[in-house]
């Protein structure tokens, strides 16, 4: 699929984040798979921004991709600045250098990033004296007062225990406090609270909200739970099939999604007045299944003609990004591709 490049402007704020035009394939063999297209977004100094959609949408992706984690044999284009600085294309050293000072990842499954056979207090003051030079006595007071920053009460125990005498909610406490070691002003945090109950998401949240106002954070979010976004999210980017179809602030989302993707995931959420959820019909794409036009077409119940062979342009106005061939005002005809008549629609 191929998508029109999304016109880069300068954000109001200073930008911690800026990806504009991002692109990525894999090849393998003699295969080439196209993961991510035409991808941009901004996040400003302070700011959450949210990144919505299925799974396979690529959404960790961008973010791994940002910070120079790509797959073996990835081909990649675009640009990315982290605080100013490219990433793209940058030496080993200068990706280790912002991973470690200026910006810091939390994975969706920390038993899968934090050794079993390691106590806490070793996971967290190798990565304190490793990246910020403390002694070792010096490495664990400053673990133990992360620990404390998250929300674990008794952090001193919990330096001398291994990963498995600490619960999921425990764990994601302990990744975050691990994201922090390096004092970033970037954080990317990749499904934070998938796989805990309510009140454990609640509370990493709210952990990380409490970071954003008290150390001045940028936090870019990845996440399923479109209510969440709408909570804590300042603007919100809605991905499918590798590219972003629709962008605006988290409050105008939520009260007017302009794109059929965007509306079906608000229609899909359980909510006390509806009796049945309205799942959204068939499967998601990867973009390397999208032979043409829209990637969204296969499951749109607005498709017209051109939504599966023409790829839609990107319209922008007032902070809203909509990439989409029906109109932004349902009174509005909807945009012909050129050479088509409003008989060719099917």
């Amino acid at each position: 699929m191929t998508t029109a490049a999304v016109p880069h402007t300068d954000p109001p704020r200073t930008a911690m984040l800026e990806v504009a035009d991002l692109s990525l394939t894999v090849r393998r063999g003699q295969d080439r798979k196209p993961i991510l297209a035409s991808v941009s977004l901004t996040c400003a100094k302070g700011e959450i921004v949210g990144l919505v959609g299925e799974s396979g949408s690529g959404k960790s992706m961008t973010l791994r991709t940002a910070v120079g984690l790509t797959p073996a044999n990835a081909e990649v284009s675009g640009q990315v600045h982290v605080s100013g600085r490219e990433m793209l294309g940058a030496s080993p050293k200068d990706l280790a250098e912002v991973r470690s000072r200026t910006a810091s990842m939390i994975f969706q499954d920390p038993r899968a990033h934090i050794n079993p056979f390691q106590r806490i207090g070793t996971f967290l003051t190798e990565v304190l004296r490793l990246h910020q030079g403390l002694s070792k006595s010096e490495a664990g007071r400053t673990a133990a007062a992360l620990l404390a920053e998250v929300g674990l009460p008794d952090p001193d125990r919990h330096l001398r225990q291994y990963p498995h005498e600490l619960s999921g909610g425990m764990l994601q406490r302990v990744m975050i406090a691990a994201a922090l070691a390096s004092e970033p002003e970037l954080l990317l945090a990749d499904e934070p609270t998938t796989a805990l109950d309510v009140t454990t998401q609640a509370e990493i949240m709210s952990i990380l909200l409490r970071l954003r106002r008290d150390r001045g954070l940028s936090i870019v979010l990845v996440t399923h739970d479109l209510d969440l976004a709408v909570a804590v999210c300042d603007r919100i980017h809605v991905m499918y099939a590798g590219s972003i179809v629709e962008a605006n602030s988290a409050t105008e989302l939520a009260r007017a999604p302009r794109h059929p993707y965007t509306a079906a995931l608000f229609a899909a959420r359980p909510a006390p007045d509806r009796a049945e959820l309205h799942a959204v019909s068939g499967r998601p794409l990867g973009l390397y299944e999208v032979k043409g036009g829209c990637a969204f077409a296969p499951r749109c119940p607005q498709a017209i003609g051109h939504c599966h062979d023409t790829a839609p342009q990107t319209r922008e106005g007032d902070g809203h990004r909509v990439t989409c061939h029906l109109p932004a005002d349902p009174a509005e005809p909807a945009a012909l591709a050129p050479g088509l008549t409003k008989g060719e629609r099917r």
